[in-house]
């Protein structure tokens, strides 16, 4: 899970931008890869290595709804984010539900942060690994990253900057290394644990898989610095896109060919335990050191950004008055404190036997939410693309594609997670009511 960016206004064909095919492919990439997939392992450990059938779906849905977005982009020139491109074919009613989805999106993920940093620092001080710790230290990261974002954004800055640079080794090292200590016999002893169905199976881990993914609707952002962006928007996409997909089935392979998926599912830091098995305990704390940095980097980032998006929704008439603030003012005490309530909840009424499981309930619930916001995506698109629209039959077969890969997702979340998913858009229906009598 990586930030996201709003979309911008696609220049026309011809237009020479500032990069090339692979400069926007290398933008597309580093929104989706952040700190949340260093304990996807642990939650694909439990279906067994059968779960690479699920990343490869979850890839295939990702390059779909990527595609949407690409379309989006020049068909609602004047849209600020996903809200916008939503209301923007389906009206208001529908972008105050995309808007509260898409912000409770951010502070659930944020809870899951919390969760991963809990089990990098259990890791690392063994004695902080019990049951009885995480949530204590899931809490206290949650405050801490509030109270960077009311320093102001030079602090949430500075933490992401000394953190970027060491975000992707943990997965690097494993995609690219972990293939010297991987052993065939273990990845297949780890197939299928649990003797689900192949649709079951798939099921079970593409939802999860598609985490990773989060931030595809940056594919429209990069076309305003794209050298002829008809040509190559589409191009980096695919790139960017598939380059994330090629890395993360990589790493998550490796590791179900150095671990015991029973051992990988109960990891507090799967990435730091396959290291530490295949070269040594020093590497193993290095990979868990720079798996703690950058998810404290990426949650004081999404705390930071889960209130600006508070902040702007409520300019927008989108949420209360009360969370507006003046332009280049810090983000408003009310607008923080609701945002570290929200995730101190999430993370408090989600807590499960292991860390995985944990992750994985939260992990699921940010990916329904953002499904659902996908998917409003998709049907305001051939909304905006009338009968007159150049190139109508591809925007609508990317938009049907695109619908139904999230809804195929969608349908393998488990009860819990549905309910959860459906509080904040219950909330929504109320908060357009609200502001639409006054």
């Amino acid at each position: 899970m990586a930030e996201a960016v709003a979309g911008s206004q696609a220049p026309a064909k011809g237009r020479h931008g500032s990069i090339g095919v692979w400069g926007a492919a290398a933008l597309v990439t580093g929104s989706m890869v952040g700190s949340g997939v260093y304990l996807l392992p642990a939650t694909m450990g439990a279906v067994g290595s059968i779960s690479i059938l699920g990343w490869v779906a979850a890839s295939l849905a990702a390059l779909a709804i990527a595609g949407v977005f690409v379309w989006l982009g020049p068909a609602a020139p004047r849209a600020k984010g996903l809200p916008d491109y939503v209301e923007a074919g389906l009206g208001r009613f529908f972008g105050v539900q995309c808007g509260v989805a898409y912000w409770s999106n951010n502070w659930v993920g944020d809870a899951a942060l919390g969760v991963a940093l809990a089990g990098s620092v259990g890791y690392l001080v063994p004695g902080l690994a019990t049951h009885a710790a995480r949530l204590p230290l899931t809490l206290a990261f949650i405050w801490v990253a509030v109270a960077a974002a009311w320093i102001g954004p030079r602090m949430v800055a500075r933490v992401e900057g000394v953190t970027l640079g060491v975000g992707l080794l943990p997965v690097v090292l494993a995609a690219v290394f972990g293939w010297l200590a991987f052993h065939p016999a273990m990845f297949l002893a780890n197939w299928n644990p649990q003797g689900l169905g192949l649709t079951q199976a798939v099921g079970a881990s593409g939802l999860t898989a598609f985490w990773g993914f989060l931030g595809i609707e940056c594919a429209a952002a990069v076309a305003g610095v794209v050298r002829d962006p008809a040509r190559n928007v589409p191009r980096a996409t695919l790139l960017g896109v598939g380059g994330v997909a090629v890395l993360y089935i990589a790493a998550c392979t490796v590791l179900m060919g150095i671990l015991p998926a029973g051992a990988l599912a109960a990891s507090s830091a799967p990435f730091a335990d396959a290291s530490r098995t295949a070269f040594g305990v020093g590497v193993g704390a290095l990979i868990a050191t720079c798996a703690l940095l950058r998810a404290l980097g990426c949650l004081t980032g999404w705390t930071l950004v889960s209130a600006e998006t508070t902040r702007t929704a409520a300019d927008g008439g989108m949420f209360p008055a009360l969370f507006r603030t003046r332009p280049g003012e810090r983000s408003s005490a009310p607008n923080l404190l609701a945002m570290g309530i929200l995730t101190s909840l999430m993370a408090i009424g989600t807590v499960s036997p292991t860390l995985g499981q944990q992750f994985s309930v939260l992990a699921n619930v940010s990916v329904l939410l953002t499904l659902y916001c996908y998917v409003l995506a998709g049907v305001s698109l051939i909304r905006i693309s009338g009968p007159g629209t150049a190139r109508r039959a591809a925007i609508v077969t990317t938009a049907v594609l695109a619908i139904a890969a999230a809804l195929a997702l969608a349908a393998s979340a488990k009860p819990l997670e549905l309910a959860l998913a459906l509080v904040p858009l219950a909330c929504a229906a109320l908060l357009y009511l609200w502001l639409r009598r006054r």
